[in-house]
C-alpha cells in the first residue's frame, strides 16, 4: 500500500507491531522525472543490504522470498511515477507500506523483527506547515507547504492587483518620466510602497481565512527595497526572509527553502518549549527518567514529550501499567512511549540532540506532566 498522507497514531501503532523479519528503508528521493531511476535504485540498494542482513542471520530461503517478492511489487508499482523527496518502505512477510513524504528523511536501512518508525513519528510530529510570499514588482503569490504536499500556490478567496503596476493604476513604474506627480527613483519608491502596502493587506485577509492565529511561518522571496517595506508592514507573523529574485523560482526550489528552514525554527521553539517546562520541576512537573515517562505516558500524565528520536533504547512497555522492560531483543522503546502520548492526547516532539540547547535537557527525554507522579 502505498500512501501520500502522514500516518495517525494507529497507524503508527500497528507499524510498531512484531513481525518474524521486518525491513524498514528510509530513502532520499527526488520529484523530478529524469531522477525516477536514481532514486529507484537508492532503495533497491538499501532493500538488498537489509535482505542481506536476513539470509546471513538463517532466515529461511522461502522467508527471504516473500520479503524480496513484496519488495519487487513496491519496485514495479506506480509510485515511482509520484515521487516526492523521500520514502518510508515498510516490509515484512505479511504486509507492506510506504509512505511517499515531501520532507527530507536520512537514508537508512534496518532489519530485526520490529520497524524502526522513529523517522516517521519525527514526520509526524514535527511541524511542517508554513507559508510562502513571492513578492516583485512584477507581481506576487501565495504558496503553501504541508507535511504531506511540497510548496504549491494558496488559491485566493479575494481579487486583488496583479503586480506593481496595477496595484498603484500606473501602466509601468521602471521608467523615470513623470508619472502623475512622482518622478524618478522617489517617485518609484513612493509607488512600491503603496504595492507592499496593498500586498501585506492582501496577504493577511488570505491567510487570515487558513491560519488566522498566525502560528505558521511566513517564507518571503522578495529583493530590496520590496523585501524591507514588507517586512515593516506585516508585524503579525513571524517572517523569514529568503534573499534573491523570485520570479524564476520553481515550486520544488520554493519548497526546498522552507524545508532547510522549518529545522531551524522548529529547534528554536522546542528550546523555548522546553525552558518552559523547567519551570515545572520544583512542583513535579517533569520527567526525564525512561521508565518514569513510561508510566506517565500510559496514565495520561504527559502533556508533551520531546526526545531524541536517534538513540536506540530497546525494550517494552506495558500498555496496563506503564512499567517499562529494557531488552535487546525488544523495540524502539522511546517511539512507542511517543505513540502512547499522542494516543493519550499529548503533544510529541522529536529532536535531534544538536538542536537542543536548553538547560533542562540532558539528554534522551524530557516530559512535561500534567499531574505529578504517585
Amino acid at each position: 500500500m502505498t500512501r501520500y498522507q502522514l500516518p495517525d497514531t494507529a497507524d503508527l501503532t500497528r507499524l510498531g507491531e512484531p513481525h518474524e523479519h521486518a525491513i524498514t528503508v528510509y530513502a532520499e528521493t527526488s520529484p523530478a522525472p529524469d531522477q525516477r531511476e536514481n532514486s529507484l535504485l537508492t532503495a533497491k540498494s538499501a532493500v538488498d543490504r537489509a535482505l542481506r542482513s536476513i539470509r546471513e542471520r538463517g532466515a529461511r530461503h522461502a522467508v527471504e522470498q516473500k520479503l524480496r517478492d513484496r519488495w519487487t511489487e513496491i519496485a514495479e508499482s506506480e509510485l515511482w511515477l509520484r515521487l516526492s523527496r523521500s520514502l518510508a518502505i515498510f516490509i515484512a512477510d505479511d504486509v507492506h507500506e510506504v509512505y511517499v513524504l515531501p520532507n527530507a528523511l536520512h537514508s537508512q536501512s534496518q532489519a530485526g523483527a520490529y520497524f524502526d518508525i522513529g523517522q516517521l513519528v519525527r514526520a509526524v510530529t514535527t511541524p511542517q506547515e508554513a507559508y510562502a510570499l513571492t513578492l516583485s514588482a512584477n507581481g506576487w503569490n501565495l504558496w503553501r507547504a504541508t507535511a504531506s504536499s511540497r510548496a504549491e500556490e494558496l488559491p485566493l478567496v479575494g481579487e486583488y492587483a496583479a503586480d506593481a503596476a496595477e496595484a498603484t493604476n500606473r501602466a509601468t513604474i521602471r521608467d523615470r518620466d513623470h508619472v502623475g506627480r512622482l518622478v524618478g527613483d522617489e517617485g518609484k519608491k513612493v509607488l512600491l510602497e503603496a504595492y507592499a502596502k496593498r500586498v501585506a493587506d492582501a496577504v493577511e485577509s488570505e491567510l487570515g481565512h487558513v491560519d488566522p492565529s498566525a502560528r505558521r511561518p511566513l517564507f518571503l522571496f522578495a529583493t530590496d527595497p520590496l523585501l524591507e517595506m514588507y517586512r515593516g508592514l506585516d508585524h503579525k507573523r513571524e517572517i523569514v526572509v529568503v534573499p534573491g529574485g523570485p520570479d524564476t523560482l520553481r515550486p520544488d526550489q520554493i519548497d526546498a527553502a522552507i524545508r532547510e528552514s522549518l529545522s531551524a525554527l522548529n529547534a528554536k521553539r522546542t528550546n523555548r518549549l522546553l525552558e518552559s517546562i523547567g519551570d515545572g520541576v520544583a512542583r513535579g512537573l517533569v520527567a526525564t527518567d525512561v521508565a518514569d515517562i513510561g508510566k506517565a505516558a500510559v496514565a495520561g500524565a504527559v502533556s508533551t514529550l520531546v526526545y531524541d528520536f536517534t538513540v536506540d533504547i530497546l525494550g517494552r512497555l506495558n500498555d496496563t501499567n506503564g512499567t517499562v522492560t529494557f531488552d535487546d531483543d525488544g523495540y524502539d522503546l522511546l517511539s512507542r512511549i511517543a505513540v502512547t502520548v499522542l494516543d493519550r492526547g499529548g503533544e510529541v516532539i522529536a529532536v535531534r540532540p544538536e538542536e537542543i540547547t536548553a538547560d533542562i535537557w540532558k539528554g534522551t527525554a524530557v516530559a512535561g506532566l500534567r499531574f505529578p507522579l504517585s
